[in-house]
């Protein structure tokens, strides 16, 4: 357990902008990632479970939910199947394919935003 589950933001001249129950926020982002990652391939159900989100939280608060909820998805689901297609099927090379969609989307979307 965190000693200090608070955290403060600021703003970019230091002034408090919030409050963050550090606690509460990895909770959250636990919970959006997992039901998220149940729903994969049902694009309703994902909808809906972003909608639920939204409405329960303030959009600030959902945003730092929703990037938590990303990075865990990334690195407890993504990550490791990687690893596991990476071993079972490496003629398919799914990383290299990544890249080179991760690429596209920079050239085309304008990445130097």
């Amino acid at each position: 357990m965190n000693p200090d589950p608070l955290m403060m933001i600021v703003n970019e001249d230091g002034t408090p902008r919030g409050v963050v129950d550090r606690d509460r926020l990895e909770s959250d982002s636990t919970r959006l990632m997992y039901q998220l990652a149940a729903a994969a391939g049902d694009d309703a159900e994902t909808d809906r479970i972003a909608c639920e989100w939204v409405e329960r939280l303030d959009p600030d608060a959902f945003g730092y939910v929703a990037a938590g909820a990303l990075s865990l998805m990334t690195r407890c689901i993504l990550g490791p199947l990687l690893e596991v297609l990476d071993e079972a099927l490496p003629h398919i090379k799914f990383r290299a394919k990544l890249a080179e969609s991760r690429d596209h989307a920079e050239e085309t979307l304008g990445g130097g935003r």
